[in-house]
């Protein structure tokens, strides 16, 4: 946090000062790299497939939970019908299906998530080159995401680096800083006061 602050501070204050590099303006864009995401064919692909896992992995949980309630309600209909022995067993059989739905449930939740984490990932890295490529054929020097801020482009040798500029404010302010905390120096006439005081005393 304090170096984000401090990088802050810099930046805005060399802005201020004007110390820009060269005092030439920049070409500066932003995106937002969600839209593009989700409006792009591959994004809106990427979307129907997911739909697609997500309601299959649905129907299937449905289908093994209404056949797991049906085998439930016929044994609570048949019970007073069965030997001890045999209601035992059936209700361990019921409480190992009721188990198998449940981790059947997590894996197809882990299995939705990954899919999505890899599509995802995918699309970002397309999504990253085609906003790479409209800003060199753009002729930029920077591109910034908008919803992030996280700048997703710079151009080679742009008009804007300002880091030596940003080095010598840095620099100047520890120097600065060190002095204050050494506290004023006493002076010549001070010094030879202090000595010739010391020289009476003794």
């Amino acid at each position: 946090m304090k170096k984000k602050l401090l990088l802050t501070v810099v930046v805005c204050t060399i802005s201020a000062t004007g110390l820009s590099a060269k005092d030439a303006s920049l070409d500066i864009v932003f995106v937002d790299s969600f839209a593009a995401m989700r409006e792009c064919k591959d994004g809106q692909k990427v979307g129907k497939e997911i739909d697609t896992l997500r309601e299959r992995s649905s129907q299937d949980i449905r289908t093994r939970a209404e056949m797991l309630a049906k085998d439930e309600s016929d044994l609570k209909s048949k019970a007073s019908m069965l030997k001890q022995q045999e209601l035992v067993k059936q209700e361990r059989e019921l409480g190992k299906k009721k188990r198998d739905l449940e981790e059947l449930l997590r894996e197809k939740e882990e299995e939705i998530k990954m899919t999505m984490q890899q599509k995802t990932e995918e699309l970002a890295v397309k999504i990253e080159e085609g906003i790479v490529a409209a800003a060199k054929e753009k002729g930029v020097d920077a591109v910034i995401d908008k919803m992030t801020g996280r700048v997703m482009y710079t151009k080679d040798n742009n008009k804007g680096d300002i880091t030596k500029e940003a080095i010598a404010f840095v620099d100047k302010k520890s120097d600065l800083l060190a002095q204050s905390k050494k506290g004023p120096q006493p002076t010549t006439v001070a010094k030879a006061e202090t000595k010739s005081k010391a020289s009476a005393t003794a």
